[in-house]
């Protein structure tokens, strides 16, 4: 009777660790498999924006997870240009000209904490207008005096004549041409954003690999004894 009993507990106690370690196994890889969907762009495709008459291009390669067309404006999420170990979001509109983008260095940066400047660096072909946005946290708007607009003579323009800022760090830059420079400082501390199990990734697959050792641990002891017992 209590070799029964005992049976069954073992049996249940076997079938609870699988489950526990199936769940930990693809909790861990949930990050990896996100990270898979990625699309690669070369410096010859054109997002274009026809209702606005703009057009976005790259003068460099690069990759996002996605990228969509909302409200006439581009949302690259993920985005990473060639020659950088950076990726983060840019929001970006183009009405009547077309934009080359050059550099982008994110709010978000490695390991997608953030940093404590971000930048845009584009040129326009026509005058007209642009709305940029860096991919902050729009809970935490920042002050104007944290943002300049820089062209390629080091001419800063000021604030309320050619650009001004959106309650949601929104950046809408008018009647500027030539090569600009965006650039936001953040003068707070590092914050990391990412999900939950990217923050503790490693957390996460020290405690998968801990609970695969004791329940393999667990497994051999449960039937050491059962072939112990009478």
């Amino acid at each position: 009777m209590v070799r029964g009993v005992l049976v069954i507990h073992n049996k249940f106690y076997s079938l609870a660790l699988v489950v526990l370690l199936v769940v930990l196994f693809v909790f861990s890889l949930f990050g990896t498999v996100q990270a898979q969907s990625v699309t690669h762009f070369t410096s010859q495709d054109v997002f274009d924006i026809p209702v606005v008459n703009g057009t976005i291009r790259f003068s460099v390669n690069g990759s996002y997870t996605d990228a969509i067309l909302v409200n006439d404006t581009w949302v690259f999420n993920n985005l990473t240009l060639s020659g950088s170990r950076v990726s983060g979001t840019l929001k970006f509109s183009a009405k009547n000209c077309d934009v080359i983008i050059s550099s982008f260095i994110p709010s978000i940066g490695s390991g997608n904490t953030s940093r404590r400047s971000s930048y845009l660096l584009y040129s326009v072909e026509g005058v007209g207008e642009q709305v940029v946005n860096l991919g902050f946290d729009s809970s935490r708007p920042s002050h104007v005096s944290e943002w300049s607009v820089i062209n390629q003579d080091s001419v800063f323009f000021a604030e309320g004549k050619t650009w001004k800022l959106l309650p949601d760090d929104t950046m809408v830059i008018r009647g500027i041409s030539g090569t600009l420079r965006v650039v936001r400082y953040n003068y707070g501390y590092t914050v990391d954003n990412r999900y939950f199990y990217l923050r503790h990734s490693v957390f996460i697959s020290t405690a998968v690999i801990v609970a695969v050792t004791v329940a393999i641990a667990t497994i051999i002891k449960i039937n050491t004894i059962n072939k112990r017992l009478p």
